[in-house]
């Protein structure tokens, strides 16, 4: 009976010891690598006020880069596009109110103001498109960003947990339950 009770006490002494020494081993991977999860939300609010700064902070580089590049193109043309529009449009009125008779002359100069209007909306739609598009695309890059890194921090821990053995040992003398790291 009494070999009974002391192998009992070992086995419970010898959890106990595996408990701490989990324990110790968690808290020593939470404070050498926490992970980084992104907000999806702060993600779009940032895509709103610029585009492409919410797939930057998710550390999607590339898609933010080509936001920030389709809007700038975007702008530019759009731009551009105004100014040509209000030089035509001008020389529209111009033609319409000295030669009001020309009808073919006007005609020319509306249609010709007229492609400079519809190149110009073409840029701005676009550029609404790429806006919404970063805004939403954001949102997603943020989800997964934060399940890859998820799903690494499990394959981390996996691979702790296969590293981590348990050791057994009987001698004459003794009985002995152990957790054993390599380094």
């Amino acid at each position: 009976m009494r070999i009974l009770s002391f192998i009992l006490l070992l086995l419970l002494s010898g959890q106990t010891c595996i408990a701490k020494e989990a324990e110790n081993i968690t808290s020593t991977l939470e404070t050498e690598k926490s992970i980084r999860l992104v907000s999806p939300v702060g993600t779009m609010v940032r895509s709103a006020v610029i585009p492409g700064w919410g797939q930057i902070h998710s550390r999607n580089y590339f898609r933010g880069g080509l936001m920030l590049i389709g809007i700038g193109v975007s702008t530019t043309g759009a731009l551009l596009a105004q100014r040509s529009f209000n030089a035509e449009y001008n020389n529209y009125a111009l033609t319409a109110s000295n030669e009001p008779d020309n009808i073919t002359a006007v005609q020319t100069s509306y249609d010709k103001a007229n492609q400079q209007y519809k190149l110009r909306m073409f840029f701005i739609y676009t550029g609404i498109g790429i806006w919404v598009y970063s805004i939403v695309d954001s949102y997603v890059s943020a989800n997964f960003y934060n399940a890859t890194s998820q799903v690494q921090s499990i394959r981390e821990d996996a691979q702790n947990i296969e590293n981590l053995g348990l050791q057994v040992g009987i001698t004459p003398s003794r009985l002995y339950l152990g957790v054993v790291k390599p380094f």
